[in-house]
């Protein structure tokens, strides 16, 4: 599980340089930089994260963890626990609107709203097919209502010089920068580990990892219990955790 860690965080390190050139090419998405309300995170991406059919659940778990547990306060970790008290069902991390780790967040964060990919991986990215944000502040700006979802599969009209981006003319809206991913979710299905083959010693590893982000004491307790529920664990009565029957 260590080698999977080290090659996703220099995969998200990768990809976030194409974020960063984005952003100086299209001003359109500098919207996102100034999220008021954190509606992805609560609405459109955490049902993704903490999905158990999710290949890197693992290491993503242990990523956000291990950043949680080495930057958040011991104020932020009973935040983080009072979070999960509360069984809100946006994402622990989202702090008011911002997200707690957001260095540490996960692919699917990452990606969301300004990607498309043109690789055939229909399980992760429809075939050049791009989901309009349906976000508050971005719906009008396509001309959609909020929460409705519109599906196009617009044809590049110009790639950049030094980065993975692609000029696409949208129904409705101006032509538009975006990350073409194709060659990053490729990447990302051929290190993708098996579920079944994962042994359950990663999972203790994240377990012992989430009661470390949880400030330690017996509150951290919820951490590793949450866990285990998200990714359809459970204790079983030697104290060792793991899947449902």
């Amino acid at each position: 599980m260590q080698e999977n860690i080290a090659w996703l965080k220099d995969f998200y390190r990768r990809f976030d340089g194409e974020v960063k050139l984005l952003y100086r090419n299209e001003p359109f998405w500098n919207t996102c930089n100034k999220c008021s309300d954190g509606y992805c995170c609560a609405h459109a991406i955490f049902p993704v994260l903490q999905s158990a059919g999710n290949p890197f659940s693992a290491e993503e778990w242990w990523i956000q963890l291990e950043y949680a547990r080495d930057h958040f306060t011991p104020e932020e970790k009973k935040q983080l626990l009072r979070n999960v008290r509360s069984k809100r069902k946006d994402c622990i991390f989202l702090f008011g609107s911002r997200c707690a780790i957001h260095p540490a967040r996960s692919w699917a964060c990452r990606v969301h709203p300004y990607v498309i990919s043109y690789h055939p991986a229909p399980t992760i990215f429809p075939v050049g097919e791009m989901a309009l944000p349906s976000c508050p502040t971005l719906a009008s700006a396509f001309d959609i209502g909020i929460d409705e979802q519109v599906t196009q599969k617009p044809t590049p009209i110009e790639r950049h010089p030094d980065g993975r981006l692609v000029k696409v003319k949208l129904r409705k809206r101006k032509p538009l920068w975006l990350i073409d991913a194709s060659d990053y979710v490729k990447e990302y299905q051929q290190h993708a580990p098996i579920r079944h083959d994962r042994p359950i010693g990663d999972w203790e590893e994240v377990v012992k990892m989430a009661k470390e982000a949880g400030g330690g004491g017996d509150d951290s307790e919820i951490m590793a219990h949450y866990l285990a529920f998200t990714q359809g664990m459970t204790y079983l009565p030697d104290g060792r955790i793991g899947y449902e029957a």
